[in-house]
């Protein structure tokens, strides 16, 4: 190439295929992530369709795993794309894969009431509400003295595949 005076010829056409080279990895390099991502979740299989799950701080219904994106339907009826490569990285919270669920709420009682007298009651109260699990028991603890009463709060487990989560939580604060 020396010889026919074409090297100033090669070295340009080399050097730009270095920089399209560069331009096109990096254009394509989302595309690619999520789809190498999108294959290791489908192997990795950390949710189910249907299942209800938090990830990177955004709550949902699993809707579908595609090729780019995980479709989540949130709570509020909103249909949420999350690129397969940040579901990937991130910390996902499934609350589907264990059937039994806790929930818990608080209550206030005046100062001068019994604590023993409320937590009898209030266990009673929520032992009796259908759908809530008989073991792991209801319990309760004190959470804080206040200028306004003590508060207490309490705990139930529900199986979350025979009940709802939020209408037994519901009927049990009611009872209380």
């Amino acid at each position: 190439l020396d010889l026919i005076g074409l090297t100033s010829v090669v070295g340009a056409v080399l050097g730009s295929a270095g920089v399209v080279g560069l331009v096109l990895g990096f254009a394509f390099r989302d595309i690619a992530e999520n789809y190498i991502a999108g294959i290791l979740l489908s192997v990795r299989r950390p949710f189910e369709p249907g299942e209800h799950v938090v990830i990177d701080n955004r709550e949902g219904k699993v809707i579908s795993v595609n090729s780019r994106a995980t479709v989540l339907m949130t709570l509020d009826g909103n249909h949420l794309q999350l690129p397969n490569s940040l579901v990937f990285k991130s910390v996902v919270l499934n609350y589907s894969k264990n059937p039994k669920r806790r929930f818990d709420f608080s209550m206030f009682i005046d100062g001068g009431q019994s604590i023993r007298e409320a937590q009898t009651i209030a266990m009673a109260a929520i032992a009796k509400v259908e759908g809530v699990l008989e073991e792991p028991a209801p319990a309760w603890t004190v959470v804080e003295f206040g200028t306004t009463g003590i508060q207490l709060r309490f705990y139930g487990w529900v199986d979350q595949h025979q009940s709802d989560l939020g209408k037994v939580r519901s009927e049990a604060v009611r009872q209380v």
